[in-house]
C-alpha cells in the first residue's frame, strides 16, 4: 500500500537545540522516521496545531485530490487541537481513501520519541479500514472516533479519552478495529470561503453570562453551557435576543458534549428551545467541535442561497 503523509506541523515534527529553541521536521524526515520505503511525502501546512484552520483542511483535500498514486493518508498534527482538526475532517474531506490521523506527544528529534510508532500503527490502521470510511485517529496504540475524541491530558504519551471514543486498539503490529467513526455527514464540496462565518463560543460559569459578545458582527454563537446544559435564567433575556437574529447552539463546557435521553423530556432543552437556541444535530459535541458544525452549517446555507440567485 502507498501513503501519503500530509505534514501539518505539531510535536511530531519538532527537533530542538541545546538552547531550547526548535526548528520543523518537514515530511521527507517523518518518512524517514517511519521507516516505510513506499511513502510519499507532502508539506502542507508544518505549523503549530493551534494555527491549523479550516483553509488548511482544505489544503490538504487539494493536495489528496491531486495525488492518484496513493492508497491511503496518513495526516500528522499536534495534539492540542487534533480532536478538532479530525473533526473538521470528517466534514470536509472526500472518503475515496482512508485517512487516519496522528502525531507524537514526545518530539520526533528525540530518539525516544513516540512518533515512530504512531506512524507505523497508522499506516496499519489506513490498511485495515474499509472503503467509504471516514477519519480515524491512533495515538499510543489506540484508535478513536473524531467525533467522540478529546484531549483530557495536556502533557501525556496517551492524551486523549475518553473510553467510548475508543474504536479498536493496535497491539503488537495487529489492528482490533471495533467500529468506525460516527460521523456520517460529508461536505467536501464546500470551499474556503464557504467557511468563513463568525461564530463565537460563550461560556457561562457561575451566574449569568458576562460579557456577552454584539451580535452584530457574528454569523452564529456556541453556548457552553453548564453540564448537560443547564444556564442561568438571568441569560434567558441575553440568549432569547440574540437566537432571533443569529442562530444560538446550546452546547455545553464539559469536554465530551452533551448526551440526553431522548425518552426523558430535558429541562434545560424545553428552556432552549422556547429561547429559540438550536440542539439538533448538536448531541455528543463540545462546544467547540460543535462551532466547527456550524460554520460548516452556514457554509452550506451560503451555498443554497447562492445557488437560488
Amino acid at each position: 500500500m502507498k501513503i501519503g503523509l500530509l505534514n501539518c506541523g505539531g510535536t511530531i515534527t519538532e527537533r530542538y537545540r541545546d538552547d531550547g529553541t526548535y526548528d520543523r521536521l518537514e515530511a521527507s524526515d517523518l518518512v524517514a522516521l517511519s521507516g516505510a520505503a513506499d511513502w510519499v511525502a507532502y508539506d502542507v501546512d508544518p505549523v503549530d496545531s493551534c494555527d491549523l484552520n479550516f483553509a488548511s483542511l482544505c489544503r490538504v483535500r487539494d493536495v489528496i485530490r491531486q495525488d492518484r498514486a496513493c492508497d491511503a493518508f496518513v495526516l500528522c498534527c499536534g495534539t492540542d487541537a487534533m480532536e478538532d482538526v479530525a473533526y473538521a475532517a470528517t466534514l470536509l474531506l472526500d472518503r475515496d481513501r482512508p485517512i487516519v490521523l496522528t502525531g507524537a506527544a514526545i518530539p520526533g528529534g528525540e530518539a525516544h520519541s513516540d512518533g515512530a510508532r504512531n506512524l507505523a500503527d497508522a499506516a496499519k490502521l489506513a490498511h485495515a479500514m474499509p472503503r467509504g470510511a471516514g477519519p480515524l485517529v491512533v495515538f499510543a496504540g489506540r484508535i478513536f472516533d473524531p467525533t467522540a475524541i478529546v484531549k483530557i491530558w495536556p502533557q501525556a504519551i496517551q492524551p486523549f479519552g475518553p473510553e467510548t471514543a475508543i474504536r479498536g486498539v493496535v497491539d503488537a503490529d495487529l489492528v482490533t478495529l471495533n467500529g468506525l467513526g460516527s460521523g456520517t455527514e460529508c461536505h467536501a464540496d464546500l470551499e474556503v470561503s464557504d467557511l468563513e462565518a463568525r461564530v463565537a463560543i460563550v461560556t457561562e460559569t457561575f451566574g449569568p453570562i458576562a460579557g456577552f459578545p454584539g451580535v452584530t458582527g457574528l454569523d452564529g454563537i456556541v453556548l457552553a453551557s453548564k453540564g448537560a446544559g443547564g444556564f442561568s435564567t438571568g441569560s434567558d433575556a441575553l440568549l432569547r435576543e440574540a437566537a432571533m437574529r443569529i442562530p444560538v447552539v446550546l452546547s455545553t463546557r464539559c469536554a465530551h458534549g452533551i448526551r440526553v435521553n431522548p425518552a426523558v423530556s430535558k429541562y434545560a432543552y424545553d428552556r432552549a428551545h422556547e429561547l429559540g437556541l438550536t440542539t439538533r444535530g448538536y448531541d455528543g459535541l463540545n462546544a467547540s467541535k460543535a462551532r466547527i458544525r456550524l460554520i460548516v452549517e452556514l457554509g452550506l446555507m451560503k451555498r443554497q442561497r447562492a445557488g437560488g440567485l
